[in-house]
């Protein structure tokens, strides 16, 4: 037998004889006083439902795992029929956001599209019309990072002058900072378009498309937010901070408007090939850990419907399991940290 096979079995005959020992010691000890007798069943009973419930949680998320991501690729669902004709999606000319716009196009939705260059929608506008007519394709201008109260209104009254009956809108507008540092370190520019972007919009063009999903009582909000939110993230820590506003605000709508038969889904993918995460060559590589945004979209326009959390891919929602289960917070920031400045080109190009 093999020194490796020795050492199993050795082990084995080491976990069996502590096994019958810590036995003898319960009896032993039931003998002595009867009465430590009833707190051990107490606490035998105790343990055993503590371990049916984290069994039972552990087989659930399994099974929802599989009907989430796996099974819903076959049995697709009629969002048209479900939530309605038009889409409107923010951040559209880029990234997840374009392929969001290029996944319902060619579900025969009609869009409205929101960006901050014209040329740049018009281009996307371009490519779409072959797939949906040009009428269905609408464009609105707006910057997020410097508009105003007064622009936020602008867009509302153009959605509301198109009489058109919005049925799902994505949130999708987003920054990242241009590399991980210390809040000291990144600019107040940047600082600041983490609030303005990934907060104020979020909630100003939910405000603006609401309404209408409420007075025809049905429709979908999917929110963006990130696997950054799901612990505080040093050197991310703003990016990190305006990521959970978006799940707090989207769990929020849940509540407040589940009797309005809308439905509010919270995304929280982790990092994904695009060029807001251009600053690691790492996170550049299109693979089944970090896939680019159209592997992406596929996955997650695949779970609207079938969940109102998730991670939108599948590798992602394994990895917040594996966080959940096995990885105490001091654990995840010290890997975070370590994690976020080995794959920081922008510190080994200087």
């Amino acid at each position: 037998m093999s020194d490796f096979g020795e050492n199993r079995f050795a082990k084995r005959g080491y976990l069996a004889q502590r096994i019958a020992v810590m036995g003898y010691l319960f009896g032993l000890a039931k003998h002595i006083d009867p009465k430590i007798r009833y707190t051990m069943d107490i606490s035998t009973l105790i343990g055993l439902i503590y371990i049916g419930k984290c069994s039972l949680s552990l087989f659930c998320s399994i099974v929802n795992g599989f009907r989430v991501h796996l099974f819903s690729r076959f049995w697709k669902l009629d969002l048209k029929s479900k939530y309605g004709q038009w889409v409107v999606i923010t951040g559209a000319t880029d990234g997840i956001g374009l392929e969001y716009a290029r996944e319902f196009a060619r579900r025969k939705h009609s869009l409205i599209l929101l960006g901050r260059n014209e040329a740049k929608l018009q281009k996307v506008k371009d490519e779409l019309k072959v797939l949906v007519q040009e009428k269905n394709i609408i464009t609105i201008v707006i910057d997020f990072e410097k508009a105003t109260i007064d622009d936020y209104k602008e867009v509302s009254d153009k959605i509301d002058s198109l009489k058109r009956e919005i049925g799902i809108l994505i949130n999708n507008a987003g920054v990242m900072y241009s590399s991980p540092n210390k809040l000291l370190d990144q600019s107040k520019k940047d600082d600041w378009a983490q609030v303005t972007v990934n907060c104020a919009a979020t909630v100003l063009i939910t405000r603006a498309c609401l309404s209408g999903m409420v007075r025809r009582r049905k429709g979908l909000i999917v929110n963006l937010s990130s696997t950054a939110a799901y612990r505080p993230l040093p050197l991310m820590g703003v990016y990190s901070a305006s990521k959970k506003f978006v799940e707090y605000f989207s769990a929020s709508l849940q509540t407040e408007y589940a009797r309005d038969n809308i439905d509010v889904q919270i995304v929280v993918p982790n990092y994904i090939s695009t060029k807001m995460t251009k600053w690691s060559n790492a996170l550049q590589a299109k693979n089944f850990i970090f896939p680019d945004a159209k592997s992406f979209v596929d996955n997650a326009v695949a779970t609207i419907g079938r969940t109102n959390n998730t991670a939108g891919y599948w590798s992602h929602d394994l990895q917040l399991f594996f966080y959940n289960w096995f990885v105490p917070s001091w654990a995840y920031n010290l890997s975070s940290w370590v994690f976020l400045k080995s794959i920081d080109n922008t510190k080994k190009s200087r």
